[in-house]
C-alpha cells in the first residue's frame, strides 16, 4: 500500500466517525505513528496529497548536453576527458568527468571500435548506387560470388575461459605462417577450394577457374552461369581477359570498392570464426581444418547468403553508395 493509499485509507474512517488511532490501526495495519501524523494534518486543514518540490537541480543542463552533442559530432575520436575540458572552458558549472560520460551514453552516444572500410569518393558512391538500381531486380541465383582471402595460423578473435583477473595470453609466431585460398559459392553449392602459397598471378588465376569453378559451374548450371569477380588487377588482366572470352564466360560487371555487397565476404568470416577456435600446429593442419569447414557449406546454409543480395543492393542505394553492413 503506497503512502497516498494510506493516507486516503485513514481519512475514510475519520470521515466516518472513527478517531481512535488503535482501532484504525488494527482495521487496516497501518503504524500508530502514521494514523497521528495524518490525524495532525487533516486537524491543521493541510492536504494529505505530497506536494511537488524542486529537488536538488541536475548537476548537467540542458545547455551543456547541447554543447556535448556538437563536440562529438564535430570529433569522433574526442576522448571524454577532452570533452570535459571543452565543457568546462565555456561553462564555469560545467559537471565532473564522470557526469560528462553518462550525458554522452544518455544522448546515445558509445564508444566503438570502427570497422576498416575503403575510402568511398562521392563519384565511386554515385557508381554504386547506379550499379545497384540497375540490378534490384536481378536473378542471382545462377551466379557464382568469387573472391581470394588470406587465412593466418591460430590469428582470430577468440574468447578463452579463465579465472584469472588478468586477460589471458595467446602466444603466436612473430610472423605467423598463412594461407591463400579462393573459392565461390552460388545457390547450389561451392566451387572447388584452391589453397596456395604464392602470390596470385594472372596465370593462376587462369588455372584456378578452370581447375575449380568450371568443372563445378558446368555441373551446378548446364545451362549456363555467371561469375562474378571483383576489379583486382589480374581479374582485369589482358591475359584473363582473353582467357576467359575463349571459354565463353559470362563476367558480372561489379562496382569499384564493392566488397560489402558481395555474400562470400560473409562466408569468409564465418570460416575464420570456425577456423580461431581451433588449436592447430602448422600449415598442415590449418588446411585440413579449411577444406574440412568449407565441405559443410551446403546449399542449404549458402542460398540464405545469396538470397540477401535485394537487400544488400536496396540498403546500398538507401545509404547513398556508402559501405553498408553485410
Amino acid at each position: 500500500m503506497s503512502q497516498l493509499e494510506q493516507r486516503k485509507k485513514i481519512k475514510i474512517f475519520i470521515d466516518a466517525g472513527i478517531t481512535s488511532a488503535k482501532e484504525i490501526s488494527a482495521k487496516t495495519g497501518i503504524p500508530l505513528r502514521t494514523i497521528f501524523r495524518i490525524k495532525s494534518i487533516l486537524r491543521e486543514g493541510k492536504s494529505i496529497t505530497h506536494k511537488s518540490v524542486s529537488g536538488r537541480p541536475k548537476a548537467i543542463t540542458y545547455s551543456h548536453k547541447q554543447s556535448i552533442i556538437r563536440t562529438l559530432n564535430s570529433h569522433s575520436k574526442i576522448s571524454i576527458r577532452s570533452v570535459h575540458a571543452n565543457l568546462s572552458s565555456k561553462y564555469t558549472d560545467a559537471p565532473s568527468t564522470s557526469t560528462v560520460y553518462r550525458a554522452t551514453r544518455a544522448c546515445g552516444f558509445n564508444f566503438k571500435q570502427p570497422v576498416m572500410g575503403p575510402f568511398i569518393t562521392p563519384l565511386i558512391a554515385k557508381n554504386r548506387v547506379e550499379w545497384c538500381k540497375d540490378h534490384v531486380n536481378y536473378c542471382w541465383e545462377n551466379v557464382f560470388f568469387t573472391d581470394e582471402c588470406s587465412i593466418w595460423l591460430n590469428r582470430g578473435s577468440v574468447g578463452m575461459w579463465t579465472r584469472a583477473k588478468e586477460n589471458p595470453i595467446l602466444k603466436v609466431q612473430r610472423h605467423t605462417p598463412k594461407l591463400h585460398i579462393w573459392g565461390g559459392i552460388s545457390s547450389m553449392g561451392t566451387t572447388i577450394l584452391k589453397i596456395f602459397t604464392s602470390n596470385f598471378v594472372s596465370k593462376l588465376y587462369i588455372d584456378t577457374l578452370n581447375e575449380c569453378l568450371i568443372r563445378t559451374a558446368d555441373v551446378y548450371y548446364p545451362e549456363g552461369w555467371i561469375l562474378q569477380e571483383d576489379n583486382s588487377p589480374i581479374h582485369k588482366s589482358k591475359l584473363s581477359k582473353e582467357w576467359k572470352d575463349s571459354e565463353n564466360i559470362l563476367v558480372l560487371d561489379w562496382p569499384a570498392y564493392s566488397p560489402d555487397l558481395n555474400p562470400i565476404e560473409n562466408i569468409w568470416g564465418v570460416l575464420k570464426q570456425r577456423l580461431s577456435k581451433r588449436s592447430l600446429n602448422n600449415l598442415a593442419d590449418l588446411e585440413v581444418a579449411i577444406i574440412y569447414e568449407w565441405e559443410t557449406f551446403t546449399p542449404d546454409f549458402l542460398k540464405n547468403f545469396i538470397l540477401s543480395m535485394p537487400n544488400s543492393v536496396n540498403m546500398c542505394i538507401n545509404s547513398r553508395g556508402e559501405k553498408i553492413n553485410y
